[in-house]
């Protein structure tokens, strides 16, 4: 693919710098001995809540997605959506490439508070192909040339999801679709739903909606917030 920004390392990569200390970051959850992921602040505020999930060793969005990193990750991600959006919902995306707003070579998960108004509103159009595991379905999503949800093919939701180790069966499979419909960038999102049925002062259980990892390509897309 052609999205891939340079992969730097360490020299020059901002996300190793904060991973290695150099560079200071607001932590959630700090890289341990035998951590493979951790968590920090985004410096960005567009909204109420900006939370980075990355590797700790220096992998292109490609590789983290690709790669058994991604259940760490997704389980964090979950882990930190919930404790810090819960009420609210919340988004997990990624940018590939620049057509996608990608600024930082070391891959990352962004954890944003609120969902996506462009994913409620997708009207499914066509089935693609999906594999043994996983389907396909291409959408209408405003402000996107290409749309498509990946799914699992046993129905859960989006928590179910995003705690197996599913979640790297449908990244892989979005992957692939990616290569073939949007090549040059694209992004991949999840809406994590608040609950309808929680009332005040009850624990939030966002992502009880059905599981999907949307990918948002096929030319340049606007901001991820």
């Amino acid at each position: 693919m052609s999205f891939e920004l340079s992969a730097t390392g360490i020299d020059g990569c901002t996300f190793c710098s904060i991973i290695e200390g150099s560079t200071e970051a607001k932590w959630e959850s700090r890289p341990t001995g035998d951590s493979r992921v951790s968590c920090f602040h985004n410096r960005l505020m567009w909204a109420r809540v900006m939370l980075l999930i990355v590797p700790t060793q220096h992998l292109t969005q490609h590789e983290l997605w690709s790669s058994d990193v991604l259940i760490d990750a997704a389980r964090l991600a979950l882990e930190m959506g919930d404790k810090h959006c819960g009420a609210e919902g919340y988004r997990a995306i990624s940018n590939f490439g620049l057509q996608a707003h990608q600024s930082q070579p070391h891959a990352h998960i962004h954890i944003v508070s609120g969902t996506s108004t462009q994913l409620q509103t997708a009207v499914q159009k066509s089935s693609l192909d999906g594999s043994e595991f996983t389907s396909v379905a291409e959408y209408d999503v405003d402000e996107s040339p290409f749309a498509a949800s990946i799914a699992p093919q046993t129905a859960m939701s989006q928590r179910e999801l995003w705690s197996s180790e599913q979640i790297l069966e449908t990244s892989r499979q979005a992957l692939k679709t990616a290569e073939c419909q949007s090549p040059n960038g694209f992004r991949l999102m999840s809406n994590f739903e608040p609950s309808a049925t929680s009332s005040p002062g009850q624990d939030q259980t966002p992502g009880e909606n059905p599981a999907s990892l949307f990918l948002l390509g096929g030319g340049q897309l606007g901001l991820y917030v």
